[in-house]
Parts: structure tokens; C-alpha cells; sequence
């Protein structure tokens, strides 16, 4: 009660101000120093925070709390402290070193280094000063003004501190053996100083570098390894007497020895990309190339462009006989190393010529003699026979390659094919000339070793007519000409294909429309955007590459004036209302204005050639989950479907089902095994073979097709939820 009533006195009597707040400050801090003697840090520290604010000159509380800072492990506050009280005294030389050495600890090096100068101007002997000089220019790389700032320190005053900064500054100099005279005076002096054993061991593994002959260099490791088993002997954990011990140990060949040293590094706390580094080096050296590997993924999590970290993984992957991975490392090395530039000794000429050596190992180790399997899906073949329309001049030809090592090239009657060159079992596609006289079907492949592989097919002319096209919804009528308002953006197409033979494929514009495939009449449907049309063509292919086509011209009306304002009639209409259900009764909430909706559930696990797939109950949930906000009216599920199952539930049977119920939305769920092959995404079928693509069903074009159903369907959602071999198979679109 006294302080507050004291601390009111100070505002209302500006003359009783000073003395007032002198004595409480000194209060405060004798109420500090009391805490901190009872390790009542965290108080103590309130209490010089006190102080402070009665009196905000006070140095002295500025100290001690610096000084519970650094017990407290709170190194920016300490640093923050000290540099005020050198604010607030800028002429005491020792407030400046003080400051400078608070920074110098947080890695300022340049602010350290200007406080150090500071000090140094006010008292040119300043011992502390001239220390942390050392060590800033150290550490800025700064040698000529490290090497004076250290002769003028042991000028000052010959110390152990002293002897061993000029040490540090020698050996950053390569004038190794006056760095060993400095640290060998040292330890004379102090034989439990442990950092010099340490940084006498570093400049051994130096002198080792220089020395010619094996004795020497023998002797050298001895002496680094003598030197850092000392500092450990004083401080069993010393991570800096481990690290360089290992480097001694490696240096003998001694790489078990050399490991369990890094490891305890390790394990005491030191886990930076350096040491990590290091151990991947000691692991090459011992033939235990993958554990380099995994530790130099380490360090390429932090720095992904370390040039020396991929060439040294890309050749542990070499060891490993993993050629393809050591080629990509070598990519990733050339990307990173800047143009015209070199990083330790190595340029981007050296890193493709050891591109070029493993490109060839590559080669050679997956050499073999099998030639390329040869797939064909158009034209369609009976056995040894392909059928073709007998008025087709120009025949497509596509189909599918399977061998373990990449194409060279594709011919189909001599004509270059295309296909993807880069991927493995690529598709291919060609289109041929094709004469009434020509008789035969040559496709040939070869792989990039020269094997070869070809499948010659008798042609057989069949009947020439296109399969009959009708236009149902909307009618063009005779002159073909179709009327839309001419804001409209989007048109429902309904209409007949039909044909002697099996209709192949049905588009309006190439976009596959939805229509029952394998049958020789079938209607089709599709909502086609017309926005900037004004024609469109409907095309049906029927099993032997007959084409029938027609033309559909779009004419644009005028959409009608809007009513005048005043003689707009105004009705009353109720409030649109949406609600979420739970086990089929609505619960509070907004949901997804989605009209009728159903949901389809596909579950697939029992395969015959891939394996089980084991609880899957936990699917449903996830279901109910992503449609949580869809009013759902009906749910169809369906198991272990093949795929002539699939194909025809979902281009029959659920469209039938679409259109009679007029429903607006559709959701998709599947659960079961997926692949992606050649950037396609495809759902493995119960009865899918693992080796034949043909037999995989590509979904990619479901949604598409769900929307054809009907002009009914403004909403499809397709979630793939499969088992993948890809680790970010998971699909979901939209």
C-alpha cells in the first residue's frame, strides 16, 4: 500500500519524482537479487522488469536481469539487455564488449564486430573486447583482421584464451605448426582445457593433408585421436571431440569405429545436415551404401540443391546397382550447379560424362533378347483376319506395346506410328493409306536393343455402308437447322444409331456421347456446350471403320424484351429451404441444393489375380462423410463387378435408371485396387488381369458420361477411393 501510494506522489509532485523513483527502483532490484539467490527466476525476472519501469535508466537492473536471462536459456533477451545498458553508458568499454559477445552468440557477427570496435576506441587494452574480435572476424572470414586483433591480445596479456584464439587464427591460415605451438602452450598451461584438444586433433587431421609420406600422415592420426579421447575423458558427451574423432577414425580406415563416433553425435543432440553428411561418407567408406543413401536424404530435405550430397547419393545408388536412381541424382546435380560454374572441383561436364557412364551401365544391364508383345485394338481382327469397310481409303490403327525396356520405333505397312517414346508400354496410333488391292496388315515394333516383333494380318473388305444417324431431341427436321435463344450455352442432344453391324463409337463434335456400345442399334445422348457454335456433328463409327456423319447447323433467335417494371406482375413465392439428413430424416442445417440424388457405391476386393483387399468397412463412413451435405434419396451398391459389369452398368443400366427417375445428381463412390498408367487413371475390374491394360476400366471419362445421361443431370461427383500402387493415387474430381 506504502509503494502504490508512493507511486502517486511520483505523478502528482513532478519535484519528488527522481528521488521517489530511485528508491523504488533499488527496491525492486534488491527484491530481484533475494528471488534469484532463492532460484525464483522467473519472479526475479518481474521484479528487474519492475524496476525498469520506475526507473528506466537503472544499469544495474538491466544486468541482473541480462543475467537471469542467460540462466533462464533466453539468449535474444540477455543480448537485448546488455546492448541497453551499453546505450545507456556508451563510454564504459566494458558494457560495449559485454554487448558485442550477447551477439556475437546469436550469430550477429557484424554487430558483435562494430561493438567491439566501440570498446575498443574508448580502452584500445580491452582484453574481452579483443577476444570476441577474434572470433567475430573468425567467423566473418575476415583472417588479416583476425590474425591482428589475436597478436594484439597476447600483446595485452598472454593468456590461455589468448594463446588459443591465436591458435583458431593460424590454423584458419594454414600455418599449421605455429597453431600446434600455440594449443600444445595451452594445454601445457591448462591441461583440462578441452577445447584445444579438440582444435589441436583438427589441425593434425590439416597436417595430415599436407604430409607426402605415410608415416607422418600415420602419426598425425594417432595424435588426433590421442588428443580428442582426452577431451573426452574430461566430457564424455563433447559432440565437437566426437565429430573430429570420427574424421581420425575414417582417415585409418577405421570406418565402425568412425560410425559409432557420429552416432553419439547424434545422439546427444547435434542432428544438422553436417553431420548427417558425414556419416554417409564413413557408411560409403564401409560398403554400406543404402544406410549413405538414407542419411543423405537427410541432408537433401534441407538443402535440395547440395550439389556434392547428390553426386555422392547418385554414387551410393551406382553401388546399390541403382542405375536409374543414380541417373535422376545426376539430372538433379546438373540442375543445381549454376551455368558455367564449378562447385569443389566439379563442373557440369564432369557430372554428364558420369551420366554418360551410367546411362550405359543402364543400358547394358537390362539388356535382353525378348522381343516387344504387340497389342492390336483397331481395326478389329478375328484371329488372323482384320475387317475394314470396303469404302474406307485411309484405315486408323492403334493399339497397345508391352516390353520391359523402352520402344525404339513402331510401323504399321511401313508408316511410322506414334506413340510416347518416353513411356513405358506406350499406346500407339497411326493413320494408313489403304488401296482396294491391298491385302495384308503389317504392324512391327522394336525395342531399343533391337529386338523385333511383327504380327501380319489378312484384310478383309466388308460391307461399305455407315451406320444410319437420327437426330430425336431437339428435331432439326429436313433442312437440318436447329433454333436456340441466342444467350443459350449449353444443349441436350438425344438421337438413333444404327447399322448392319456393331456400333463402335458415337460423337457429337469428337466427344464421346453416352450410348449402349456392342450392339447394332443404340441410342445416345450428350449436353454439349455450344456457346460460339453454330453447327455441330454427330458421328457414328461402326465395327469395320464405316463412318456415317451429319451436320447440324444452329440458329440464333433474339431473346425476347423483358416486361416494363411497371407491368411486371409480382407473386409471392416461399422461401427455398434445404435441410441435411441423418438415416433418411432431416436435421438442422444448409445442404447442397442438389435436386433428386443418388448415390452409386462400387466395392470391389474380391480379385483373382491382385490381391484381397481387407477392411474396407470403414468406406461407408467415409462416404457418409464427403456427402455429408447432400440430401441423398436413394443409395445403389454393387460388388465385385468385372468389366463388361461395369461398362454396362454404367452405359445402360444406370442411365435407364437416370432418365426414368429424373434425377439431378449423381455421386460416385469406388473402393478397391487402382493403377496409373501412361498419366491415366483407371479402376482394376474383379476380373483384371495384372499384366494386360486392356483389361483395367478408365474412368476418367465417367463424369462426362454420367452428364450425357440426360438433360435431367446437373451434378456428378466421381471419388475414387482406391488402393494404388502410386502413393498419391487418391483421385477426387469434381
Amino acid at each position: 500500500m506504502l509503494r502504490r501510494i508512493l507511486l502517486l506522489l511520483m505523478c502528482a509532485v513532478p519535484g519528488l519524482a527522481l528521488p521517489v523513483a530511485a528508491q523504488g527502483g533499488k527496491a525492486f532490484v534488491k527484491e530481484a537479487e533475494a528471488l534469484r539467490a532463492a532460484q525464483r527466476l522467473g519472479e526475479a525476472v518481474e521484479k528487474y522488469g519492475l524496476a525498469i519501469r520506475v526507473d528506466p535508466g537503472m544499469i544495474k537492473a538491466y544486468q541482473g536481469r541480462a543475467e537471469v536471462y542467460t540462466l533462464l536459456e533466453r539468449p535474444a533477451d540477455a543480448a537485448a539487455d546488455l546492448l541497453k545498458v551499453h546505450e545507456l553508458d556508451p563510454g564504459d568499454a566494458g558494457y560495449a564488449s559485454r554487448a558485442a559477445s550477447a551477439q556475437l552468440d546469436l550469430d550477429r557477427a557484424p554487430e558483435a564486430l562494430a561493438l567491439c570496435d566501440k570498446a575498443l576506441t574508448i580502452d584500445p587494452r580491452n582484453l574481452e573486447a579483443l577476444q570476441t574480435k577474434v572470433r567475430a572476424c573468425l567467423a566473418l572470414n575476415d583472417l588479416d583482421a583476425a590474425a591482428a586483433a589475436s597478436d594484439r591480445a597476447i600483446a595485452v596479456k598472454g593468456t590461455t584464451d589468448t594463446y588459443y584464439l591465436h591458435g583458431l587464427v593460424r590454423m584458419a591460415q594454414r600455418d599449421y605448426l605455429t597453431a600446434e605451438a600455440d594449443l600444445e602452450r595451452v594445454i601445457g598451461w591448462n591441461h583440462l582445457y578441452e577445447d584445444a584438444y579438440v582444435a589441436l586433433a583438427e589441425v593434425q587431421l590439416r597436417l595430415h593433408d599436407q604430409y607426402a609420406g605415410p608415416t607422418m600422415q600415420l602419426r598425425t592420426l594417432d595424435k588426433a585421436v590421442e588428443r580428442t579421447t582426452t577431451a573426452l575423458e574430461l566430457n564424455p558427451r563433447s559432440t565437437a571431440a566426437l565429430f573430429t574423432r570420427s574424421k581420425a577414425y575414417a582417415l585409418q580406415k577405421e570406418y565402425g569405429k568412425a560410425i559409432d563416433d557420429i552416432s553419439k553425435v547424434i545422439a546427444n543432440g547435434r542432428t544438422d545436415a553436417e553431420v548427417y553428411r558425414q556419416r554417409a561418407t564413413y557408411y560409403k567408406g564401409h560398403g554400406q551404401h543404402q544406410n549413405a543413401v538414407n542419411d543423405l536424404n537427410r541432408v537433401l530435405q534441407e538443402q535440395p540443391k547440395d550439389v556434392q550430397a547428390l553426386l555422392l547419393r547418385a554414387e551410393c545408388k551406382e553401388a546399390n546397382v541403382d542405375l536409374e536412381g543414380a541417373q535422376r541424382d545426376l539430372d538433379l546435380a546438373a540442375k543445381a550447379l549454376p551455368d558455367g560454374q564449378r562447385t569443389d572441383g566439379i563442373t557440369l561436364q564432369d557430372i554428364q560424362q558420369r551420366r554418360e557412364r551410367v546411362a550405359a551401365a543402364l543400358f547394358e544391364l537390362n539388356r535382353e533378347e525378348d522381343p516387344p508383345v504387340i497389342t492390336l485394338v483397331e481395326p478389329g481382327r478375328h484371329g488372323e483376319v482384320v475387317q475394314v469397310g470396303s469404302a474406307l481409303r485411309q484405315v486408323q490403327v492403334s493399339g497397345h506395346l508391352r516390353d520391359r525396356n523402352p520402344i525404339k520405333a513402331v510401323r504399321v505397312n511401313g508408316t511410322e506410328a506414334d506413340f510416347a517414346r518416353d513411356e513405358k508400354d506406350p499406346e500407339f496410333f497411326a493413320s494408313i493409306p489403304l488401296a482396294t488391292t491391298d491385302e495384308h496388315l503389317t504392324v512391327e515394333a522394336e525395342d531399343v536393343y533391337g529386338n523385333q516383333a511383327s504380327i501380319g494380318l489378312r484384310i478383309e473388305r466388308t460391307e461399305g455402308v455407315p451406320p444410319v444417324l437420327a437426330l430425336t431431341a431437339p428435331d432439326p427436321g429436313p433442312d437440318g437447322i436447329i433454333t436456340v435463344a441466342s444467350d443459350r450455352e449449353e444443349l441436350f442432344i438425344e438421337g438413333v444409331a444404327s447399322d448392319d453391324n456393331i456400333i463402335r463409337r458415337v460423337t457429337v463434335d469428337g466427344i464421346v456421347a453416352s450410348y449402349v456400345p456392342d450392339t447394332t442399334r443404340t441410342e445416345f445422348s450428350i449436353k454439349l456446350a455450344i456457346a460460339g457454335k453454330d453447327r455441330f456433328t454427330v458421328r457414328a463409327e461402326d465395327r469395320f471403320g464405316n463412318v456415317g456423319e451429319r451436320q447440324v447447323q444452329l440458329r440464333r433467335r433474339a431473346a425476347p424484351a423483358p416486361p416494363p417494371v411497371e407491368a411486371a406482375a409480382t407473386v409471392d413465392r416461399p422461401a427455398d429451404k434445404t435441410v441435411e439428413r441423418q438415416g433418411g430424416r432431416p436435421t438442422g442445417g444448409s445442404t447442397v441444393a442438389s435436386g433428386t440424388t443418388w448415390v452409386v457405391y462400387i466395392e470391389n476386393s474380391d480379385y483373382r489375380s491382385f490381391p484381397a483387399l481387407q477392411g474396407q468397412g470403414g468406406d461407408a463412413n467415409k462416404m457418409q462423410k464427403a456427402f455429408a451435405k447432400y440430401d441423398v434419396q436413394r443409395t445403389i451398391t454393387r460388388k465385385n463387378m468385372s468389366k463388361q459389369q461395369l461398362e454396362r452398368f454404367f452405359s445402360t443400366e444406370l442411365r435407364d435408371l437416370v432418365r426414368s427417375n429424373k434425377v439431378n445428381t449423381v455421386l460416385v463412390w469406388y473402393a478397391g485396387h487402382g493403377r496409373t498408367v501412361g498419366g491415366k487413371s483407371y479402376w482394376i475390374p474383379v476380373d483384371a488381369r495384372k499384366d494386360d491394360i486392356y483389361t483395367f476400366y478408365n474412368y476418367g471419362p465417367l463424369k462426362k458420361l454420367i452428364e450425357n445421361y440426360s438433360e435431367s443431370v446437373t451434378h456428378t461427383l466421381v471419388v475414387s477411393d482406391a488402393a494404388g500402387s502410386e502413393a498419391s493415387f487418391y483421385d477426387l474430381t469434381r
